[in-house]
């Protein structure tokens, strides 16, 4: 039994941390309202009517509060929520790319140990979307493509230095140092993942006021228009992996390239870990380096969030109206 203590601490290192979601609940909701905006109507309500007919199992605790009137948008981060359930899942919202490497349809498979990645996931999913006669697993495999479709574009979702995409590179954000958690040793935040997760949009949500999902993908669009229109595009292999790739570049060439210290490239055969404590004790060796992450660095990385969130939902739209044509 845990004493008061413990549980105390515990509950202040999980307030100082990110939810587990890419881009937490207002950036994978904001990802769906601005897939929205470039689907027909009558597609838009063949998908809510996957989801209505098969809802989620109310049993399964929810991290991100309901959105009543939009089952697309209130099922955005269930993904997260099963895992839960189904730990097997886990591995579906990402693709450990070392650093250094380059992803292509020929060398995917290196990458992703019995097709448990989210390129492999999104591609599966979509299979079971539009060919089983299963209305729940229909409704289950829709509920994925809106969460990894999202997830696809984090750039620490599809990028490791040798560090679980980030999470073993403990940070400090403005003046909150990092801490580690009471119940999981080697295990700090806030860490370099989490800001891209979460940290960064919310204090953007903040100083421009953006008061829920729905303003952040206003903002998003106002920052980059979106097409006038947008052809169906169903998500093959090939295609997931240029999404990953694509997001890719931008972990190597902004997520760690802009940092104001400098980390080394990592191993590239370091790329599964059980623990921050694996890889040479990979969380201390990125904890001696006290990386700082203040406005300087949020400045620069703003841009390359927004137009992820606006990839995302235009590459979802394309996928929704590949599987309700």
């Amino acid at each position: 039994m845990k004493t008061p203590v413990l549980v105390m601490a515990a509950a202040l290192w999980l307030g100082a941390c990110s939810d587990a979601a890419a881009w937490g609940c207002d950036g994978h909701r904001a990802i769906v309202y601005i897939a929205e905006r470039l689907v027909p109507p009558a597609a838009l309500a063949r998908a809510k009517g996957v989801l209505t007919a098969s809802p989620a199992d109310p049993a399964l605790r929810r991290f991100c509060d309901a959105v009543p009137d939009d089952p697309l948008v209130d099922d955005a981060a269930w993904a997260d929520d099963y895992r839960a359930v189904d730990p097997g899942t886990a591995g579906w919202h990402f693709i450990n790319l070392p650093r250094q490497a380059a992803l292509s349809a020929p060398n995917e498979q290196a990458f992703c140990p019995a097709g448990k990645c989210v390129v492999e996931a999104i591609v599966a999913q979509y299979r079971i979307l539009t060919t089983s006669l299963d209305s729940q697993a229909r409704a289950n495999a829709l509920r994925f493509i809106l969460h990894l479709v999202g997830d696809i574009h984090q750039p620490l979702h599809a990028t490791t230095n040798g560090d679980r995409g980030g999470n073993c590179v403990p940070v400090t954000y403005y003046d909150r140092a990092p801490q580690e958690s009471p119940t999981t040793p080697n295990d700090f935040s806030p860490n370099l993942h989490g800001l891209w997760d979460t940290s960064t949009i919310r204090t953007l949500m903040t100083q421009k006021g953006l008061a829920d999902p729905r303003a952040l993908a206003d903002y998003v669009v106002s920052h980059k228009a979106l097409p006038v229109s947008i052809s169906a595009q169903v998500p093959t292999m090939t295609e997931a992996t240029r999404w990953a790739q694509d997001s890719h570049e931008v972990g190597r060439n902004v997520v760690y390239a802009r940092l104001p210290v400098q980390v080394s490239l990592e191993q590239a055969t370091a790329l599964t870990l059980s623990s921050c404590a694996d890889n040479h004790d990979i969380v201390h060796r990125m904890l001696a380096k006290h990386i700082v992450i203040d406005a300087t660095y949020e400045q620069s990385s703003i841009p390359a969030i927004l137009d992820q969130l606006r990839l995302a939902g235009t590459r979802l739209a394309a996928t929704l109206r590949a599987a309700f044509p």
